[in-house]
């Protein structure tokens, strides 16, 4: 299982080698349901070591998002290959996410948002 976790400004930075495996994914998503019980509920997910993925990827990536919006956070994307992009825009999961082209618009976009509120 090849992932790691950073913070940057109190939001956490997955990055994430493949998302092939669900019982690796369910393990990283447990991870996650631990963070937010510590109350870090801003997820960076950066795609940049991923060129392709598949069903277990999106229910991946649906699950972190339903996790972090349940608790009050919100999860943003990063970096995603010309594949990926197109795998979420078929699907028409685009529209759920908050994707953005590097790690530092992400780190923008939650920015944004804690102004808001």
């Amino acid at each position: 299982m090849n992932y790691s976790f950073s913070e940057k400004q109190g939001i956490q930075i997955l990055v994430v080698d493949n998302l092939l495996n669900p019982l690796e994914n369910q393990a990283i998503i447990k991870v996650v349901e631990d963070k937010i019980k510590e109350n870090n509920l801003e997820y960076i997910i950066d795609l940049c070591k991923m060129d392709y993925m598949n069903s277990n990827g999106l229910t991946f990536l649906i699950s972190i998002l339903t996790r972090a919006r349940n608790a009050g956070g919100d999860v943003a994307i990063a970096n995603l290959s010309e594949s990926i992009k197109k795998i979420l825009l078929i699907t028409r999961l685009q529209s759920a996410f908050s994707i953005h082209g590097n790690v530092d618009q992400a780190m923008m976009f939650f920015e944004k948002e804690n102004k808001k509120g």
